[in-house]
């Protein structure tokens, strides 16, 4: 009797295993397995059958989330993966976050309150919530109504990030990545407010990361914000700063920061002034005879010129060639500059000239003020000079070149790298006819340290007989194997190619280039030659700087990439 007894207790429990067993959805079923979410023993495994079903319908969609399957999939889940999110994620932490990235896959605007959830974390629980779901909003379409609900969220859990954690920093990097993606003027104030933290926990980075968004939204509010960044500093390494991307901002805002960067050139920015002068003083803690040849009027004075000449208006020539002018009392035109500090605006202020978009006829003033700077700086500055004259693409200023690089008179004492940077300037621009005088020049050379900085130059002598003024033989000197062509390539296209299409597609196509002094001159080229701006040329950069960023020739190119980029995707936008 009592084994009677056991052997039915053993049935009844196998029945009933069986009749529980019997009651749960098919695995392949995605809206019974949606109903079993709302049980905590079934949950996991619901999850993880959700996610096979839906990924494996998005491979055989090929990515696409609107074709039928991956949508059916995503329609009978999505609101119960939602709902159990909201109800669950601060109890089942772990389920939680299987969902929340399961939702980052599908990317549909009705997870909005799971997601709008998520970012309202809770301390060494729901941090990795947040970062998923700041990745994900930047992926789900919304209106405008749904954006401002998003930008508010964001803002707060943005704000409640004091730590210096590694997960503190990932939810700073993608939610502020996500304010930018927003492209809302909504998201300004937070992003600015990000951009000028200072604080030990917040990485300078952040801060650069906050300045590059605000370039993405352009937003015209965020102007003397980014004015004051071009002089901001990390106050633990002062060396790291913002005035590459604070620029690329600016430009991408385009004509409002003219005024207000032209007030700033004058001297009229105290905040400006201010944060260069606090600069200063944290040089001066790790390096004082560097800082002895600094003054904050300078500092200011430099950077506003970089970004008025990347901002490329004509506008600012007047006030750059004033720049260019700088004399203190005694001084005269002709005198050489004994000041590092007004040396440094002068140059500057070039560099700035060389860069403006001008028409035709301002083309003489600026060469005439570029002349005078290279007059007036000391000598071991005059190289850097001619590689600015030399980035003017200006065919006058090759007989200024070829008497810079003539050997000296009599009495007079030679310079070998100004004669070789001049005669690499009037070789990289010159045509066939121009370049007679440079051959014979070469020719009557002697052995010694400036014929061996013009060797390598005078390969170019065969490819400028070849195709001398024929802009199509340029362009297929682009994909020569000696660099020295592919750069005089770029010049001669720079010249004879503006706003020829042909010739900017060939450029794009060299963008990544193996060799940095290569790419520098496909970017200038490019600059000079896209006048109506190119997305395919802006894409190109930002692949680059996806997949290189961190690498040696990145570094070595980026500033100057991410500017031109700025300037090329502003042109496309007005």
């Amino acid at each position: 009797m009592r084994c009677s007894n056991r052997f039915l207790g053993v049935a009844l429990v196998a029945l009933v295993m069986i009749g529980l067993w019997g009651c749960h959805a098919d695995p392949d079923d995605p809206a019974g397995q949606a109903k079993e979410l709302s049980d905590p023993l079934r949950r996991s495994n619901a999850i993880a059958n959700i996610h096979r079903l839906y990924t494996s319908a998005l491979s055989r969609a090929k990515g696409n989330r609107s074709a039928a399957e991956p949508k059916a999939i995503a329609d009978a889940t999505i609101q119960a993966l939602a709902d159990c999110y909201v109800q669950n994620r601060l109890l089942d932490v772990s389920n939680a976050g299987q969902i929340m990235n399961l939702l980052f896959e599908m990317r549909d605007a009705r997870s909005l309150p799971a997601l709008l959830a998520g970012l309202d974390w809770k301390a060494e629980v729901s941090e990795e919530h947040a970062v998923t779901a700041a990745k994900t909003l930047r992926e789900v379409p919304l209106d405008e109504a749904q954006k401002g609900q998003v930008i508010e969220a964001l803002g707060k859990a943005l704000s409640r990030v004091t730590g210096k954690r590694g997960v503190d920093n990932r939810m700073r990097i993608e939610i502020i990545k996500t304010l930018g993606a927003l492209r809302d003027r909504r998201a300004t104030p937070i992003l600015v407010e990000a951009m000028l933290k200072e604080s030990e926990n917040q990485h300078f980075l952040i801060n650069r990361l906050a300045a590059e968004q605000l370039g993405l939204i352009a937003d015209p509010a965020s102007v003397d914000a980014l004015i004051k960044a071009l002089c901001f500093f990390d106050p633990n390494n002062p060396q790291m700063r913002m005035n590459d991307v604070a620029p690329q901002a600016l430009v991408r805002i385009g004509r409002p920061a003219l005024e207000p960067l032209l007030r700033t050139l004058e001297g009229k920015n105290e905040d400006a002034n201010r944060i260069a002068s606090n600069y200063i003083e944290a040089i001066r803690k790790r390096d004082p005879q560097a800082a002895a040849q600094l003054r904050p009027e300078a500092i200011v004075a430099s950077e506003a010129s970089y970004a008025l000449g990347q901002l490329g208006f004509r506008e600012a020539i007047d006030a750059l060639i004033r720049e260019t002018n700088q004399l203190d009392p005694g001084e005269k035109p002709d005198s050489v500059e004994e000041d590092p500090a007004d040396e440094m605006r002068m140059i500057s202020a070039a560099a700035a000239l060389a860069s403006i978009h001008r028409a035709p006829e301002d083309t003489k003033r600026i060469r005439e003020a570029l002349i005078q700077v290279f007059n007036r700086v000391k000598v071991p500055t005059r190289p850097q000079v001619l590689v600015i004259m030399q980035h003017l693409i200006d065919p006058e200023l090759i007989p200024f070149f070829v008497q810079k690089a003539q050997r000296p008179g009599r009495g007079q004492e030679e310079d070998p790298f100004i004669r070789v940077h001049a005669f690499q300037a009037a070789i990289l621009l010159a045509n066939g006819d121009e370049a007679v005088p440079l051959k014979r020049l070469f020719e009557a050379e002697p052995q010694g340290d400036t014929r061996d900085g013009m060797l390598e130059l005078s390969d170019l002598f065969a490819p400028i007989q070849e195709c001398n003024a024929d802009l199509a033989c340029w362009i297929k000197k682009l994909s020569d194997s000696e660099p020295v062509v592919v750069r005089k390539a770029c010049h001669m296209i720079a010249r004879y190619g503006v706003n020829n299409e042909e010739a900017i597609k060939a450029l794009i196509e060299k963008l990544g280039h193996p060799k940095a002094e290569v790419r520098t001159e496909v970017l200038y080229a490019l600059d000079f030659v896209a006048t109506k701006g190119s997305d395919e040329a802006v894409k190109r950069i930002e692949e680059l700087k996806r997949t290189e960023e961190g690498r040696a020739i990145w570094n070595q190119v980026s500033r100057l990439a991410l500017a031109i980029q700025a300037r090329l995707a502003a042109r496309r936008s007005s």
